[in-house]
């Protein structure tokens, strides 16, 4: 079947973020993809990194796109990180939609909820400029179906929060990172890290089946995007229990993964070796050698962080097919259809990398 050359208009940018210390990484990401419901592009931006990083997507797409209009907003969880410059995106662009958990609809206590006074800015300012708000749950759709939320649930995401919650307080949750991890010679090591560790080949796995991430992070909202004839999946800082679920739901929809595997996926939280496993990855990507396709996947990583991206992460993502991409201080495009831009040229992916880090 010939498909009409708009139908397969789609690019998706992955804006550098990093905080000011260029030490921890965040996301900010811009699509657009033809919707035959609309008749025009859609334009959605899932989260916008850190307050300043707002102005960033703003520019972006005014610049990009040539156009003030955003059809929908995501964001997929409250970290500041992901949630803060989405503020300076609803009060300068039409924002027709915003996507957003609203914390304090669940009938808990959240007064200490992290970053619940940015939430609640956001929230105000999309309120204050028409911005119509909606929970994203699993199942919520738009543009005829081409963006589909897999994750989470109702049921998952009060669970969530209420396990959130109890991390928060002390009663429950991962135990903070060691200090001496931060340290300037760990930085200064990080960044020369994806030249120095390089090699011929992958090494044998070391990525085990015992990742844990927050409940928080486990709120994310995950999302299908299906531009043309692909299949995206974005799946914010979403862990291990959070990813299958989307898979399950994804599943009811497409059928096995392995007969409709992806061809565009993000690392779920910057590449964490927290967020994946082994046997998510042989479900989500296929087997080690024996990937479902050859996919890109995306990391969205600050150049000095010195955690992110995780090379046990991307060994594995690597192992099974995947061509891994990082932002790492630039912007990453993926386009087919649409204009190209004589200011961007290919960037290497990463390779095999040693697996030493903890």
């Amino acid at each position: 079947m010939s498909w009409p050359q708009q139908i397969v208009m789609h690019e998706i940018d992955f804006l550098s973020v990093e905080n000011e210390a260029g030490s921890k990484s965040g996301d900010a990401i811009a699509l657009r993809f033809w919707s035959d419901a609309l008749g025009r592009m859609a334009v959605v931006v899932i989260d916008a990194g850190f307050r300043d990083t707002g102005h960033r997507v703003v520019d972006h797409i005014r610049d990009r796109y040539k156009t003030s209009r955003v059809d929908l907003a995501i964001s997929t969880h409250p970290d500041g990180d992901h949630l803060n410059g989405l503020q300076t995106v609803v009060e300068s662009l039409y924002v027709s939609e915003l996507f957003i958990h609203r914390p304090r609809e669940h009938g808990l206590d959240v007064r200490d909820y992290p970053n619940l006074e940015a939430i609640d800015a956001l929230l105000a300012a999309a309120t204050l400029h028409g911005t119509t708000i909606t929970e994203p749950f699993a199942g919520e759709s738009r543009f005829s179906g081409l963006l589909t939320v897999l994750g989470p649930s109702r049921a998952s995401y009060e669970q969530l929060l209420a396990d959130s919650l109890a991390e928060t307080t002390g009663a429950a949750g991962l135990a903070a990172p060691s200090a001496s991890r931060l340290t300037a010679g760990r930085l200064m090591y990080k960044a020369v890290a994806l030249l120095e560790r390089a090699l011929a080949t992958f090494p044998f796995e070391t990525l085990g089946e015992d990742g844990v991430t927050s409940a928080r992070n486990n709120t994310s909202v995950v999302t299908l995007v299906r531009p043309g004839q692909e299949r995206w999946l974005l799946t914010g800082d979403a862990g291990i229990p959070a990813v299958h679920a989307a898979l399950d739901h994804y599943e009811r929809m497409h059928g096995a993964i392995n007969a409709s595997p992806f061809d565009f996926v993000q690392v779920p939280h910057h590449g964490s070796r927290r967020n994946v496993s082994p046997s998510l990855l042989n479900r989500w990507l296929g087997p080690r050698d024996s990937g479902y396709t050859s996919l890109a996947a995306y990391v969205s990583s600050a150049k000095a962080d010195p955690k992110h991206p995780s090379p046990k992460v991307t060994n594995a993502f690597g192992r099974r097919g995947a061509v891994v991409l990082a932002t790492e201080g630039i912007n990453i495009w993926r386009h087919r259809g649409t204009p190209e831009r004589p200011d961007y040229g290919p960037i290497p992916p990463i390779g095999p990398l040693v697996e030493d880090d903890v």
